[in-house]
């Protein structure tokens, strides 16, 4: 009569039936477990059969006219080995059963990074053309970050910090509007930039008038609120320190300082802007303004020397004392007290239209004056004065600027 075949439970292999049967149970892996560890394994049914079971060694399922237990599928990948051994005594079959469990692993992401991540154990590379993992594209060695997919494998987009060559003019990855970078575009003007950002509000910007080159970007102070806003400041004078010239004179205060009560930019930073613009408005802070074209900005400039270097300007609307008139020609002189003692630098005198051959007393009509004689008014630097104008107020401030 055989007995059972056993592996490592304290049962010993014996003669040369153990040799016979070495085929058999050469792979066998016993499973040792002591009694504690029962608890963490429900699936293994406490051992009735004989042979160690007072070892504390998990004994073999030994199956006569019942049926053992089946083991339960285990959630980890493993690969099982079954190894049977038959013994029959008095007309009784006897089986008994080893079980070889190795574990294969278990595969999963070990990593979701930007640059590399494992599925399958197998690393995705950036650059080899191949969209795999995170990667939102790959176009091999033609990842560029100045193109549609960058060497990060992203696809470009603004706000992503490259700048994408044909499609962004900047990008600085961030929401400052002031900073000379919006949606990524340059602006040119405080219009362009308002459009880009309606909610940018007054203050100092940054912007490029003439694009790319030459000019870098400079900064400049934004009205957002007056008239609509997107005005771009050219001179900021105060009625207490006028600048008191001519506007087509190149004669820059302060320009890298536009915050400063004295301001004004160079002719040529001026004229850069007025290529963008269309309107121009000149008003000191309260209801008296004037509004013309951007072109009109530099008027006199081939006008006669001295002081009657004057001329007929179309104003879409020009506002005194509450008299407003539209589309109106206005006789407007554009030199000052500093360029030789003028009359006002973008000054007019409601008497004085008959130098530009045009209708005296414009603004009440009838031969009306609604100002002291002889007031130049909207100068800064006038000769005679209307304490009661906007711009002759102690602390005003008078503003030219574009749109």
């Amino acid at each position: 009569m055989r007995g059972p075949i056993v592996g490592r439970d304290g049962v010993d292999y014996t003669g040369a039936m153990g040799a016979a049967r070495s085929e058999v149970v050469a792979g066998v892996v016993v499973a040792a477990l002591v009694t504690g560890c029962l608890d963490t394994n429900p699936w293994f049914e406490e051992p009735t059969g004989s042979g160690g079971a007072s070892s504390g060694m998990l004994s073999p399922t030994t199956t006569g006219s019942t049926t053992a237990e089946p083991l339960p599928t285990s959630t980890t990948s493993s690969e099982s080995t079954t190894t049977t051994t038959t013994e029959s005594t008095g007309g009784t079959t006897s089986e008994t059963t080893w079980i070889e469990t190795t574990d294969t692993g278990t595969s999963w992401p070990l990593s979701t990074g930007t640059t590399e991540w494992f599925s399958t154990g197998d690393p995705w590379t950036c650059g080899d053309g191949v969209v795999e993992g995170p990667e939102q594209c790959d176009e091999g060695a033609d990842n560029s970050d100045t193109g549609a997919c960058t060497t990060l494998c992203t696809t470009a987009a603004c706000g992503d910090g490259f700048v994408q060559a044909g499609v962004e003019q900047c990008d600085d990855a961030n929401f400052n509007p002031a900073d000379g970078c919006v949606d990524c575009v340059v602006p040119h003007t405080c219009k362009e930039l308002l459009e880009l950002h309606p909610q940018a509000n007054d203050g100092q910007a940054q912007i490029d008038p003439d694009g790319p080159e030459p000019m870098p970007l400079i900064p400049v102070y934004c009205d957002m609120t007056t008239a609509g806003g997107g005005w771009t400041l050219m001179e900021r004078s105060p009625y207490n320190d006028p600048i008191g010239l001519a506007l087509f004179k190149d004669a820059p205060e302060n320009s890298n300082t536009p915050l400063a009560t004295r301001y004004r930019m160079s002719r040529g930073t001026m004229g850069a802007i007025a290529i963008n613009s269309t309107a121009m408005r000149l008003d000191c802070g309260g209801s008296d303004y004037l509004l013309t074209d951007a072109q009109s900005l530099f008027l006199g400039d081939l006008g006669p020397p001295g002081c009657a270097n004057s001329a007929p300007v179309l104003y879409q609307e020009a506002e005194l004392k509450q008299y407003k008139l539209t589309n109106v020609q206005l006789c407007t002189v554009f030199v000052g007290l500093g360029d030789g003692q003028c009359p006002g630098a973008w000054s007019i005198d409601e008497e004085n239209q008959y130098d530009c051959l045009l209708d005296g007393y414009p603004w009440a009509g009838n031969n009306e004056a609604i100002s002291p004689s002889s007031v130049d008014a909207f100068a800064v630097d006038p000769q005679n004065v209307d304490p009661a104008h906007d711009c002759h107020q102690p602390g005003a401030e008078r503003r030219i600027m574009l749109r």
